[in-house]
């Protein structure tokens, strides 16, 4: 709770700054922008220590393997990666960008989806 509270905060002060800047100096807001995400992404990486403890307690609880929670970890990181970048571009006035980050994270995430869809395709196939 308290991280969302200084996120939040960051990301309030860092947009009404890049609205007074964004008039006479639009280049400097784009870093001011940039700048923020990625404090708050610093911050975020905080909790990564508690994920990872949760991903070993599934794999413990469920008798799972790294096969089945690696590509679905992988994508999240891929799709926040991606939103971050579409967005910055957008603030950039880079619509065309945006949209090409959007498209290659989708194959990224396709792709690293790949061995979880045929490992469950394989489980199917056993069950059969």
């Amino acid at each position: 709770m308290e991280l969302i509270m200084k996120a939040a905060a960051v990301a309030l002060i860092a947009g009404m700054m890049g609205l007074l800047i964004k008039r006479s100096n639009p280049e400097i807001s784009l870093l001011l922008s940039a700048a923020a995400v990625t404090m708050i992404g610093i911050a975020a990486m905080s909790f990564a220590g508690e994920i990872k403890g949760l991903v070993k307690t599934v794999k413990t609880l469920c008798g799972t393997s790294d096969v089945f929670l690696a590509p679905v970890l992988k994508c999240t990181a891929v799709a926040i990666i991606t939103k971050l970048t579409a967005e910055l571009c957008r603030d950039a006035s880079q619509g065309a960008c945006a949209a090409a980050v959007e498209l290659a994270g989708t194959v990224c995430a396709m792709c690293l989806a790949m061995p979880l869809i045929m490992n469950m395709l394989k489980m199917m196939g056993g069950m059969v």
